[in-house]
């Protein structure tokens, strides 16, 4: 994907050989040139090795030997409160759907690294019979240790202008070593499990597979079929996948069946290749030079932050059963788009601009991919589109053609109903900050009281569509932050 891009470095108040080991530890070649300048560039890159940052192994009861290339699990296992580990103690011996999904879950997180790959198959051998469909499989989505260290690397460069100290001894992870700006990053996980969750949603209309994260990996058991055992265990003991809802669609074409292992399992290996190449661009600090031609570690933070955002907001709208929710979700994830220069909020919930992006992906995809997530794109697509049926046929300013004669500063305006649909969800996001813009603004006011106030269900996977569009073209990315900002 990338090249050997130096960028130039801005010397940090560090001796050059504590800057060498910090970089190194990132995941980054420094250099000094003869002048006496520093230059930084991916070490990948400069290398030709290309280690993806997120890849994922899959494994199979039926074939024994796909086990043992798990062997790089070897992280500490995740810390279990009391409280799951009784909620695990009380769905040990049954033989449930969804006791068997949350029995994963569980010994995936507690489990030794030495002992998963073993304990996986003898799991799988004893468990998977009882669901009683078709063959499931194991998952494994590694994050490379690089990556979180790549995340932290501008976040502690940038606050070192804030601290008096020079950085500590080089040691343990990164992100501990200062606490400015932790509230950047800390409820987003830059880990496996953060960039799965969308991808699983997307192929559970209740549960097709269940995640379990540990530090630098996460598990998936994906079903043969989806689980509609009601009785999930209500203790919520892990952090993984939920049910996920279907809002109701008045267009019936929208296709409901849960995509089979057959689907789902090369579906999630795209997304997890091209999540990793997404994230390969965003931690390369050759992308995010300031006017000077420098790199500029606060800009690359900031997109390092939205990234995790972005796939937390995304996972966020799509599991939640409660409609405002869900929506609002949305907006936060449509909004963090726009920041990251991808896609202007208007244009994202333009329902013409949407459907091109729809006709690109069903051109551009894989079949099984295809199969997976356009149906949920398009019902992302449609819910924009019943936005209109929200305009209220009998107002002043209703026409066939759209809303005719609305304020304007220059006089009377016509909208189309793109347009119209569009500026009516910018006016909901809005409202986050109150309605009293529209004692003001006779325009919104006009928009406000023109519709029903209805927003559709399904629009809460709007940034789904979105992300499926950035992971897809992160060739057209890489030009757009191969360009320079003005």
């Amino acid at each position: 994907m990338t090249g050997s891009r130096w960028i130039n470095l801005a010397a940090p108040r560090l001796l050059p050989a504590k800057l060498r080991a910090f970089a190194e530890d990132a995941g980054f070649e420094v250099r000094r040139t003869a002048e006496g300048d520093w230059r930084i560039c991916v070490q990948e890159s400069y290398r030709r090795s290309q280690t993806p940052l997120l890849r994922s192994e899959h494994a199979r009861a039926a074939d024994p030997a796909s086990f043992s290339r798990l062997t790089e699990l070897l992280d500490t296992p995740m810390e279990i409160s009391p409280a799951v580990q009784a909620g695990h103690a009380s769905v040990r011996d049954q033989e449930t759907a969804a006791a068997l999904a949350a029995q994963f879950q569980i010994e995936f997180m507690l489990m030794p690294g030495k002992e998963l790959a073993d304990g996986l198959q003898v799991f799988l051998n004893d468990r998977a019979s009882l669901l009683g469909g078709p063959a499931s499989e194991i998952h494994i989505v590694l994050s490379d240790s690089a990556l979180p260290r790549r995340a932290n690397f501008p976040r502690v460069l940038t606050s070192l202008a804030f601290q008096k100290e020079e950085l500590p001894a080089i040691g343990g992870e990164l992100g501990k070593l200062f606490p400015a700006a932790q509230g950047l990053t800390q409820d987003v996980s830059i880990g496996a499990l953060t960039f799965v969750l969308p991808a699983l949603s997307a192929a559970a209309p209740k549960v097709l597979g269940v995640a379990a994260a540990r530090l630098l990996a996460c598990g998936v058991w994906l079903f043969g079929q989806a689980l509609s055992d009601a009785s999930w265990p209500s203790s919520r003991l892990t952090d993984g996948l939920l049910p996920t809802p279907r809002f109701p669609t008045s267009i019936p074409t929208v296709p409901l069946a849960a995509p089979g292992v057959d689907r789902s399992s090369p579906f999630l290996g795209w997304w997890v290749q091209q999540s990793a190449k997404f994230l390969g661009i965003a931690t390369d600090p050759s992308y995010f030079e300031d006017e000077n031609h420098f790199y500029a570690p606060s800009r690359h933070l900031a997109f390092v932050a939205s990234v995790g955002r972005l796939y937390r907001d995304t996972a966020e709208a799509m599991r939640s059963s409660d409609h405002g929710a869900s929506v609002r979700a949305a907006y936060d994830a449509l909004d963090c788009l726009e920041g990251m220069r991808w896609k202007a909020f208007d244009v994202a919930t333009n329902p013409g601009r949407v459907r091109k992006v729809m006709a690109g992906l069903r051109e551009k995809l894989p079949q099984p991919v295809v199969e997976v997530a356009l149906p949920l794109c398009e019902r992302a697509a449609v819910a924009l589109e019943e936005v209109q049926d929200g305009f209220i046929a009998r107002g002043r300013h209703y026409s066939p053609s759209g809303l005719v004669g609305m304020p304007g500063k220059n006089g009377a305006q016509n909208l189309s109903w793109d347009k119209a649909v569009q500026m009516y969800i910018r006016l909901d996001r809005n409202s986050a900050h109150s309605f009293r813009q529209i004692e003001e603004d006779p325009f919104e006011r006009a928009l406000l009281f023109s519709h029903e106030g209805i927003i559709p269900g399904d629009l809460c996977y709007l940034p789904f569509l979105h992300l499926m569009d950035v992971l897809a073209n992160c060739e057209r990315l890489e030009a757009q932050m191969s360009r320079p900002r003005k």
